[in-house]
């Protein structure tokens, strides 16, 4: 505040001062002093009205924190804990990151079933066939939780930790579904990356979620797997609402990942803003010394870089 108001004297005075010539401080007519006495007072109501704002802001970032806050107890309570008890729980380790793209079917996933992995929402029913379950599974869209929330208490492993954002929560019935992690998702931070647990930022996808979720535990390398980012939606699939049907669609490992035959609509991707958000998380990785590589076989994503999957493991 103090700052704004030095630099808005400073540009007042450069400003008073420019207009003179030589001479002609002395020749100033009493109605020049009157009108530079006037808008010297609009500068000083203009100063009173800034700090009024600034106050009026730090009161609003106040309360968000303390809202924040009392959420976070008041869950707590209710779960016994929050993404704060994750923090730094996997420093230093590797984990893999696994979207639901058909390029799934193009690796040898039993590879993944020693190693630390995170998923997301209909992901469980490729769990029979590959022989194992996730480690931490997340939800995020609304839609979805609203359409499957019953479809996940009965699927969804009891030991898998599984993270759902305050808002959702109120479509699932929590007595069903054991581990649950509720978090705090800031629909005001878009396309931006988080790594504080505090709060996960809007990433319009839920794997972006899932890489903050992994940098919040520290992980220091992250493999995106499954991740191809090559959604083929034709307009005969979109209804009126600007929602889309999977029927006939290829873009998930699973012909049944979309549900179409139940009648299951999806909300359309935001391809601008996720890739956005994926370039977010990449720049936070580059400075913060974490390496998150895609080595998804024929990925469309170019935030990050690219590696060869079976190139992973030791033979």
């Amino acid at each position: 505040m103090a700052t704004e108001i030095r630099l808005m004297r400073i540009m007042f005075n450069k400003l008073f001062q420019s207009s003179l010539t030589d001479g002609d401080e002395a020749s100033i007519s009493m109605p020049s002093k009157r009108r530079i006495a006037k808008l010297e007072e609009s500068v000083r109501k203009l100063e009173k009205e800034i700090q009024k704002r600034n106050e009026e802001i730090s009161k609003l970032k106040y309360k968000s924190v303390l809202s924040d806050r009392t959420f976070e107890s008041l869950f707590r309570g209710i779960y016994g804990r929050s993404l704060h008890d994750f923090a730094g729980r996997h420093a230093g380790e590797r984990c893999f990151v696994v979207g639901n793209g058909p390029s799934l079917n193009k690796i040898d996933i039993s590879r993944l079933r020693d190693e630390i992995t995170l998923g997301a929402n209909r992901a469980f029913i490729g769990f029979e066939k590959w022989g194992f379950s996730f480690d931490y599974w997340m939800v995020q869209d609304r839609i979805l939780a609203n359409q499957s929330a019953d479809e996940f208490c009965d699927n969804l492993p009891k030991e898998m930790i599984k993270f759902i954002p305050y808002t959702i929560l109120r479509h699932f019935d929590i007595a069903r579904l054991d581990n649950v992690v509720p978090f705090n998702l800031d629909y005001t931070q878009q396309c931006s990356f988080s790594n504080d647990p505090s709060a996960l930022h809007e990433g319009f996808t839920v794997t972006v979620g899932l890489l903050q979720v992994a940098a919040i535990m520290g992980f220091t390398k992250i493999v995106l797997v499954g991740v191809d980012h090559n959604y083929q939606i034709p307009k005969r699939n979109v209804n009126d609402d600007k929602k889309w049907s999977g029927e006939g669609l290829s873009n998930h490992f699973s012909e049944d990942y979309t549900n179409s035959k139940n009648g299951q609509v999806w909300e359309m991707p935001d391809i601008d803003r996720m890739i956005r958000a994926y370039e977010a998380a990449a720049v936070w990785a580059r400075k913060n010394g974490i390496e998150i590589v895609n080595a998804s076989p024929g990925t469309h994503l170019e935030a990050f870089p690219k590696v060869e999957f079976e190139g992973l493991f030791q033979s």
